[in-house]
């Protein structure tokens, strides 16, 4: 009994899946005998087609700032009537949606025109397609996208981008085929993340433009690329700002140190290393970065201070007389000025100094040690104490400089 049910159960299953196929089969014939997908799926040609689309940003691969083009991976989702592909299910063994090749029904062509390479994207002929019986179509073509993008590297690396897809559909114009946005901004639920960009806002719409006499229905879509800044700031901006820091230290160094010259110059050759690099990830364009403008003027520091610490160590008196402390420049009055870092002397003529020294020596003094002075009239400002304060000074108004110009 049991095997009599089954056999039973198996024959109205073929009689059903057959029924299906020969209903399949006359619905393709009836609907595609007499269609031509060069005509526009309207009974009243003077209608125009609403095309509803949809943006889906799968992920942004690659943003090229030297080249200026935004790579990314894009679905799309398109929706239109055909009003020649409607049925009665009833009719056809219940069948309520059909998926025909894409090269036997109507389609929109779409092309990119801000696109570098090929234009037409949407050529892959294994993307999916449904008709309903009520004759909506669904369409969903993909493709790697490389645009135009205009970078504004102003603020870089703490800026934020605008980049743009424009999407025409070609041979037609706007009174035969409009572009409906769906979305008032990009899907982006499924998109991968960018290890450099952060996706911060997107916008979806729709407009008219006329090409010499006639007008066609754009669809655009911007999207808000936001960098991620740690990368360049702990790579690059950091480096150089500790390499220039650490530059100004030159001024302490004694000049018979041997060492004093060397030092400033490897500075300077850390910093044209790294500012290398940073011109290679930047474009040739009319915007300058402001972190570039930065790096020069720390470049430029670092260049002045090896100019001043050579000029420093050729005037040197006290290697011409071997003696042990630079000679001063000038000596400041305590009372009228900050404690500047050199040595500390007694405010008196160099003359009466050098009497005094020859003297105590003459005088029971054979190490011929100057007796320590005790007085606190003035302090005794050498070349390197000088420019260690005005380099410094000058570091810092560059730095707060930047800060305040990046913040604002």
């Amino acid at each position: 009994m049991m095997k009599l049910l089954h056999a039973l159960v198996l024959l109205a299953l073929c009689r059903s899946a057959a029924g299906s196929i020969e209903g399949m089969k006359r619905l393709y014939s009836d609907l595609f005998g007499n269609y031509s997908t060069k005509i526009r799926p309207v009974y009243n040609q003077s209608q125009n087609v609403d095309v509803h689309s949809s943006f889906n940003l799968v992920a942004i691969t690659e943003v090229d700032q030297v080249r200026q083009i935004l790579h990314s991976n894009v679905m799309m989702n398109l929706t239109w009537q055909d009003a020649f592909l409607t049925w009665n299910p009833q009719d056809y063994n219940g069948i309520k949606s059909i998926h025909p090749p894409l090269t036997d029904i109507w389609r929109p062509k779409l092309i990119v025109p801000v696109s570098v390479e090929d234009r037409d994207v949407f050529k892959d002929e294994t993307s999916s397609i449904t008709v309903y019986s009520d004759g909506r179509v669904t369409w969903f073509p993909g493709a790697n996208f490389a645009t135009d993008c205009k970078l504004d590297l102003t603020l870089f690396p703490f800026d934020v981008q605008t980049c743009q897809f424009r999407f025409l559909p070609v041979s037609y114009n706007s009174n035969e085929l409009k572009m409906v946005s769906s979305l008032v901004s990009a899907n982006t639920q499924s998109s991968t993340e960018n290890g450099e960009w952060i996706l911060t806002a997107s916008r979806a719409y729709t407009t008219e433009r006329t090409f010499v006499d006639s007008t066609f229905s754009f669809l655009y879509v911007d999207i808000d690329l936001e960098r991620r800044p740690m990368f360049f700031v702990l790579n690059v901006i950091l480096p150089v700002v500790v390499l220039s820091f650490l530059n100004i230290f030159v001024f302490s160094l004694p000049c018979d140190c041997g060492e004093k010259v060397s030092y400033a110059i490897t500075c300077l050759l850390s910093l044209t290393v790294l500012m290398s690099i940073v011109s290679g990830l930047l474009p040739s364009s009319d915007n300058i970065p402001m972190v570039t403008v930065y790096l020069t003027c720390l470049l430029g520091i670092s260049v002045l201070s090896v100019v001043a610490t050579i000029l420093i160590v050729m005037k040197d008196p006290a290697k011409a007389n071997n003696k042990d402390q630079q000679s001063p420049l000038f000596v400041i009055p305590r009372f009228c000025s900050l404690p500047f870092p050199g040595s500390r002397r007694k405010v008196m003529d160099e003359v009466q100094l050098d009497s005094k020294t020859s003297g105590s020596a003459g005088n029971g003094n054979p190490t011929g040690k100057v007796p320590e002075v005790q007085s606190s009239s003035g302090y005794c400002v050498t070349a390197d104490s000088l420019c260690m304060v005005i380099f410094t000074a000058l570091w810092i108004a560059v730095s707060v400089g930047f800060l305040v110009q990046i913040t604002n």
